[in-house]
């Protein structure tokens, strides 16, 4: 049975009432009473072009909106219910991890509703700035990175692509290519663009499951990689013995790296966003490369420096995580040594790419779950399918940048 709701209810008031119901509206239904705030709830969402149904915990069904609906949200607890009825991401965000709603259908469209929700956690966003002036960059990097990436590899390797474990953006040339596909094809970009060939001396910051430094070193290319997370140290180490690469491993900060050798290349896949002061990580590149060396990076980007949701910044990315600014970089960049010799657009590209992980994710769902608990999971659905929705609606963009370090004169 599914109604449709009215939306004369300005505030929610009371938690049950008889439901009046529009004319012409009420679909398979008996004279009942409907919780006031599904009134207030289809109220806010009355011009949205989404629609969907609200399933309360004694099976009845209310439409909200008028369109076709592409996912229903099963309540499985008042407080979800209240959640919703907040319009806070935040909010609705744990309330979904803590499994008092659950989303069945087409996930991805649930989150062309966010322009109808606030998200305003003032400490939280404080804090994030805060955090670096009282502890150090570097110690909240590690702190950071700790909370994403110290999980058992098998956790990530449950979503990323099973031949390359790359986590990031793949380059599509067409919608149904394997993502596979689409990150070989980065790779050989990578190599072909900063002219890394047998012999070239290559520094891999934030190597991460060696899905770069693999494919490299396979081209006998001498890979370093950096990495601050012990998992990643963990899992290197054992790949470069068991494949015999030559990929050396460090459990290392690039920032505070300082080797007594210059490298050809620089490939910094996916890191960006974890280092917000350009100007200091272009000082670093300098002082790693060799005149006339090339630096790769590419990162997911906004238009605004720190423009994150409480949720990522609560339950994915700590610390003072930015997404790529491209026109702040690119200022940075003018006053250092180098050369800016292309960007590309792979905005729709990484729509794909997590496009193709949140469904893998959710087919292994039953064995994440029993490994890393109900939490971890709809923590991590969340985060993969909302990427993938802001990817295609344009709120978050994807950038491929190369530069090339000055050559003496």
């Amino acid at each position: 049975m599914v109604s449709i709701l009215n939306d004369r209810t300005d505030e929610p008031q009371g938690v049950l009432e008889d439901a009046r119901m529009a004319d012409g509206n009420k679909i398979k239904s008996k004279q009942r009473k409907q919780p006031r705030l599904l009134e207030f709830i289809s109220r806010r969402f009355r011009d949205s072009a989404v629609s969907f149904d609200a399933i309360l915990p004694d099976g009845s069904e209310y439409r909200i909106g008028t369109g076709s609906t592409r996912f229903k949200l099963k309540i499985t607890h008042p407080k979800g219910l209240r959640a919703i009825a907040s319009f806070d991401e935040g909010v609705i965000a744990n309330a979904y991890i803590n499994g008092w709603f659950d989303v069945e259908g087409d996930i991805i469209e649930m989150y062309d509703l966010r322009k109808y929700l606030q998200d305003r956690h003032l400490f939280r966003w404080l804090w994030r700035f805060i955090a670096p002036v009282l502890l150090g960059q570097v110690a909240v990097n590690k702190s950071a990175i700790s909370r994403h990436y110290e999980r058992d590899h098998s956790f990530y390797l449950a979503f990323l692509d099973e031949e390359f474990r790359c986590y990031t953006q793949g380059v599509f040339e067409s919608a149904d290519e394997p993502l596979s596909v689409a990150i070989r094809r980065k790779m050989d970009f990578i190599l072909e663009r900063c002219k890394m060939i047998p012999g070239s001396e290559v520094l891999d910051v934030g190597v991460g499951w060696g899905s770069f430094a693999e494919y490299a070193a396979r081209k006998g290319i001498k890979v370093t990689g950096l990495t601050i997370a012990e998992q990643s140290l963990k899992f290197m180490q054992q790949l470069t013995t068991r494949q015999n690469l030559p990929i050396t491993t460090k459990l290392m900060d690039v920032l505070e790296y300082k080797p007594k050798k210059q490298f050809d290349a620089i490939a910094i896949l996916g890191v960006m966003e974890h280092l917000p002061d350009y100007s200091e990580v272009l000082r670093c590149f300098d002082r790693l490369l060799k005149p006339g060396g090339y630096v790769f990076l590419d990162a997911s980007a906004i238009p605004r420096k720190y423009q994150l949701s409480s949720f990522i910044t609560q339950h994915i990315y700590p610390g003072n995580h930015s997404f790529f600014v491209l026109h702040d970089f690119l200022k940075s960049l003018a006053s250092k040594p180098f050369d800016l010799k292309g960007v590309w657009d792979d905005r729709y590209s990484y729509h794909l790419t997590f496009v193709h992980w949140a469904k893998r994710f959710d087919s292994n769902r039953d064995s994440i779950i029993k490994k890393f608990g109900e939490a971890d999971y709809r923590r991590f659905r969340l985060y993969l399918w909302g990427a993938a929705n802001c990817f295609l609606r344009n709120r978050l963009q994807c950038y491929r940048l190369v530069l090339q370090k000055h050559a003496l004169a």
